[in-house]
């Protein structure tokens, strides 16, 4: 429980007067506080069965002075002079990048976040961690530092050099299925043409996506309009591309209907000989699905929640090479824009 109990702050006394006489001074002097929800003691007068002591308050005047005399343009003292106790707390890392943009005033060339840290700090993670706040509370715009953020490479498999299609691909094995037969110069998927699959590894395309945005060659970039995505067809796979449309507002990103729908027509077919589909992995939150669903007819639509209302779900596994390598798709292929042969 909070605080010091009272027979412990009065046992020093020889009477319980003494005690109280103390204990009543100490409150108002504010280095003790009852703990009210300890309740009284019982005793008369009453005390408190609990007290906590009060730290007092630090001079920090001093520190505001310090702020306003030593932070200098183009780094602004208003925020640490109003909270100088943030200051005290920050000051190493506020004088290592004044003296950084006194030693740097045209602005250098651009490296990565880490390295741009370990350049100014000494430390390769301050920047990551404290970079966006300090440089909010001195009022400069955090590209004077000129650091880019890293993410992991977004694994991507092409025919060639050239631009086309994109496919993001939720899991492992379709990816390494889809890129064996576009190396082998597999002109469709599922009769959709294909220049390049990517392997999102679930929620992680989320960032890695990043990366191709930044580092990407220039075909991969010219290949971004629209971005095609597949995953299961299960709340998380909905979950993950919906999040991932919404992270990049600026890209087209539309599921690829070929492979959901195929993945549909061999879940029916499976059911059809009396097989089962997979049940759903607890835990995962129920969706709607409203921006994936808008792509798709209702029929589509009515036969996946349904499913799902029997604790069902499709995996992307449920393809595989042969149904990749098809050459004719009766699939609806006319909704998606495509680049041309």
């Amino acid at each position: 429980m909070i605080g010091i109990p009272v027979e412990e702050l009065i046992s020093k006394f020889d009477t319980y007067m003494e005690g109280v006489a103390y204990i009543e001074k100490q409150i108002a002097i504010g280095k003790l506080a009852p703990v009210k929800s300890s309740g009284f003691n019982g005793k008369r007068p009453p005390l408190y069965q609990r007290y906590r002591k009060i730290k007092p308050k630090k001079d920090l005047s001093s520190l505001v002075v310090q702020a306003d005399r030593t932070i200098q343009p183009p780094l602004s003292a208003a925020f640490y002079k109003k909270h100088p106790a943030l200051f005290e707390q920050d000051q190493n890392m506020v004088y290592a990048l004044q003296d950084w943009l006194l030693d740097h005033p045209i602005q250098p060339e651009m490296v990565s976040c880490n390295e741009r840290s370990f350049d100014i700090f000494g430390q390769e993670k301050v920047l990551a961690k404290h970079g966006e706040r300090l440089c909010k509370n001195l009022g400069v715009d955090p590209a004077l530092l000129a650091y880019y953020q890293t993410c992991e490479p977004l694994s991507v498999a092409s025919k060639s050099n050239d631009p086309g299609n994109l496919l993001i691909v939720e899991n492992l094995d379709p990816f390494v299925s889809i890129r064996n037969l576009l190396q082998n110069q597999k002109p469709t998927i599922l009769g959709f043409p294909l220049q390049s699959v990517a392997y999102g590894a679930g929620r992680r395309i989320e960032s890695t996506f990043m990366d191709l945005l930044q580092f990407g060659s220039q075909s991969q970039k010219q290949s971004l309009n629209p971005v095609y995505y597949w995953g299961d067809l299960d709340y998380e796979g909905i979950r993950i591309y919906e999040s991932f449309v919404h992270r990049y507002p600026q890209i087209k990103i539309v599921p690829w209907i070929p492979g959901y729908q195929m993945m549909l027509k061999e879940a029916n077919k499976l059911m059809a000989h009396g097989r089962s589909l997979p049940s759903y992995k607890e835990g995962q939150l129920e969706t709607q699905g409203r921006t994936f669903f808008s792509y798709f007819d209702e029929d589509f639509k009515d036969q996946i929640q349904a499913l799902w209302k029997q604790g069902l779900y499709i995996p992307q596994e449920i393809l595989n090479a042969r149904h990749y390598a098809e050459n004719e798709s009766q699939l609806l292929l006319s909704v998606l824009p495509v680049w041309p042969d």
